[in-house]
């Protein structure tokens, strides 16, 4: 594959519209007319519709507020919180915001009934982005009934915390396992048949995950942690064991494209996305675990992806290295779209 097709489709596997809808983006804008604070913009959904982005798991992402906290930055706004009531309902602010986007017929939202009215013009041509939800953190869920009404609309791919850790099990930078609690909570999710998303898990958490999980496990936004020494907070980038662990149960690993989870210093490359993608393959024997979770705009600007891959139209220039670095035409088919589709498909029932 030496040219590969600029209409390539493409499956990302991490996008958090919602969060970016209710920081102020105007989704329904291409990225080149917006001026935003902290840079430029990568991600709404003509923009993505421009790339070749036909589906993703698009997130219902919250932190916790941060204020005045010594060197931290301020950090507020309707995604944030300082209890579990103000996470729950900034959780289900933003499933509001997927379901009005479904019922205008911007979106074509996996579990969801039809849009009721007709749709108007799309943003951009092709088809409404296909969308399967991702709870990013489960602060919000305050109890497995909370789980439930988020599954009834449309949740269906679960992480048991962000960065910080929370009463279901410790985070990246927190540290610990899976809680009593969160062991309840994951036979829920179980039950659901939900699946259950390990990025951001502290390395005993994930390790928890594969004694109490039995659904299919994935990490939907993460890099290899071998090729990232000396960073601060190790745990958020798999090892070489979790590595092989997830391969070995048929889960999917999303590439990240934040240059600070590609290279231990300065702004990315394509060549760094493929070197992490070579190293997953060198290390299982085979791309069949590969795929994209960009997390594009995930609180950061398009100038923090790689240099040469800052828009999804770009995306192009990724599948063209994988073809020069020896990938296959099924290999990069399968990184970009048929990996995350097939197994959706499989354990969720996506068409």
């Amino acid at each position: 594959m030496t040219t590969p097709d600029t209409q390539l489709a493409w499956f990302d596997g991490h996008l958090d519209l919602a969060y970016l809808a209710e920081n102020g983006r105007p989704m329904m804008q291409r990225v080149e007319e917006l001026s935003e604070a902290k840079g430029p913009a990568a991600v709404t959904l003509p923009t993505l519709s421009e790339g070749g982005v036909q589906a993703a798991l698009g997130t219902i992402f919250i932190q916790r507020r941060v204020c005045g906290q010594g060197p931290h930055e301020d950090v507020d706004g309707p995604w944030c919180f300082a209890t579990a009531d103000e996470a729950h309902s900034a959780m289900m602010r933003q499933l509001a915001i997927y379901h009005a986007w479904h019922q205008a017929g911007v979106i074509e939202l996996f579990g969801a009934p039809p849009h009721r009215a007709p749709p108007p013009p799309h943003p951009a041509p092709g088809a409404p982005l296909r969308i399967v939800l991702l709870l990013e953190g489960a602060a919000g869920v305050r109890t497995l009934g909370d789980l439930d009404t988020l599954y009834a609309g449309g949740v269906r791919l679960l992480a048991l915390t962000w960065v910080d850790g929370t009463g279901w099990a410790g985070g990246d930078q927190s540290g610990g396992g899976l809680t009593p609690a969160g062991r309840t909570l994951v036979a829920r999710a179980d039950a659901l048949q939900m699946v259950h998303d390990l990025s951001h898990l502290s390395e005993q958490a994930f390790w928890d995950m594969f004694d109490y999980a039995a659904r299919p496990k994935v990490a939907s936004h993460s890099n290899c942690r071998a090729l990232l020494p000396g960073k601060q907070h190790p745990e958020r980038h798999l090892s070489d064991a979790q590595i092989r662990a997830l391969a070995a149960a048929g889960g999917i690993i999303g590439i990240n494209l934040f240059s600070k989870f590609l290279r231990p210093t300065g702004r990315a490359t394509i060549a760094d996305v493929v070197d992490h993608i070579q190293h997953i393959t060198q290390l299982v024997g085979t791309a069949k675990p590969l795929a994209l979770g960009s997390d594009m705009d995930g609180g950061f600007s398009a100038e923090q992806l790689p240099g040469d891959l800052d828009h999804p139209r770009h995306l192009v220039r990724l599948a063209e290295a994988l073809a020069t670095a020896g990938f296959s035409d099924a290999d990069i088919r399968g990184f970009a779209y048929e990996h995350w589709q097939e197994f959706l498909h499989q354990h969720l029932g996506l068409p």
